[in-house]
């Protein structure tokens, strides 16, 4: 029954938790002290665990145990519903592929329902083994808001030197196998784009709608994420359309090599199609040829060719052509 709880904890007010048996869940929404459950998302047990509390909606429990959602800030029932996104950090996971963290809060009780491991809610939790965690459900909002944005500085900042690396080194020589490495970058910066600006609207939500319950200290640290956020969404705006500009100067490099490629194709033809037009009239096979009864005029023609040539080039060469 109760192996979908990952966390079962009763914030003391100082910094620590109180460990509660996986199977001790409350039965009634709590009305006092600070209760913060930690569920499995992909456990159909925890869907139904908390679907049989009283006074929570079905449309909450959809809400919270939905397969795909975006964040966002809305108050459902008697408490609020805020569903983050954190940065992938699991080991060889893809960091922009973003993983969901969805709360349920009222002022003295908060259920976080995930699917995969979030680094994030791990620091919480080793603040709070050694005392130095929040100290009540809106210090518990609050922190675990700015782990989460803090955590994407490596990321943004790791895209950031990936791309200063690229453009200099596109700088000094484009080659081939670039273009798949920028078409990478820019992805990798839609993808967390998508998610971290609707991200930033529901943090400034937060912070209005949780006025009432927060202390100053707790809305500066929301407002500083907040802050952050919007920082990481320009720097990625930034990036995106870096991405493009080097994209079309790879495109203008490519042009520029594929148009130095025809010129010279375009030379080549201009002196050879006068050579091949006078090969074709003496090659028919008709009475009255000139040289046909003289063994040395098959030498005499190569030569006229080769001169014919020659003067062409040296024509088009002091006509400045390539």
């Amino acid at each position: 029954m109760s192996e979908f709880v990952l966390y079962n904890l009763e914030l003391d007010g100082s910094g620590g938790a109180k460990v509660l048996e996986a199977s001790d869940l409350p039965v009634t929404l709590p009305q006092e002290g600070s209760r913060w459950i930690h569920v499995d998302r992909s456990d159909d047990m925890a869907q139904e665990w908390f679907a049989s509390l009283p006074d929570v909606p079905y449309s909450l429990v959809e809400a919270l145990f939905a397969d795909e959602t975006r964040p966002r800030l809305v108050k459902m029932g008697t408490g609020i519903l805020l569903t983050l996104r954190g940065v992938n950090l699991n080991p060889g996971s893809d960091p922009s592929d973003m993983v969901s963290l969805r709360l349920w809060v009222t002022p003295h009780f908060i259920i976080s329902v995930r699917k995969r491991r979030l680094l994030s809610v791990q620091d919480v939790i080793e603040n709070l083994e050694n005392n130095e965690g929040p100290v009540s459900t809106a210090d518990l909002v609050s922190t675990l808001t700015h782990t989460l944005i803090s955590r994407m500085a490596s990321v943004i900042d790791g895209l950031e030197d990936e791309l200063d690396d690229l453009e200099e080194n596109m700088s000094q020589r484009i080659e081939a196998d670039q273009r798949g490495e920028l078409v990478q970058r820019r992805l990798e910066s839609i993808r967390l784009r998508r998610f971290l600006v609707p991200q930033k609207e529901a943090i400034h939500k937060l912070i209005v709608e949780f006025q009432t319950w927060m202390t100053r200290d707790q809305l500066v640290q929301v407002q500083e994420a907040a802050n952050e956020l919007t920082r990481y969404v320009e720097a990625l705006d930034s990036l995106r359309e870096r991405c493009i500009l080097m994209q079309e100067e790879f495109v203008n490099a490519q042009s520029e090599k594929m148009n130095a490629r025809m010129y010279v194709l375009s030379i080549l033809s201009g002196i050879f199609m006068p050579l091949g037009f006078l090969t074709g009239l003496f090659g028919i096979n008709i009475g009255g040829m000139p040289g046909t009864n003289n063994s040395a005029a098959f030498w005499i023609f190569c030569g006229a060719l080769a001169l014919l040539g020659t003067t062409q080039f040296l024509v088009m060469r002091k006509s400045r052509w390539f």
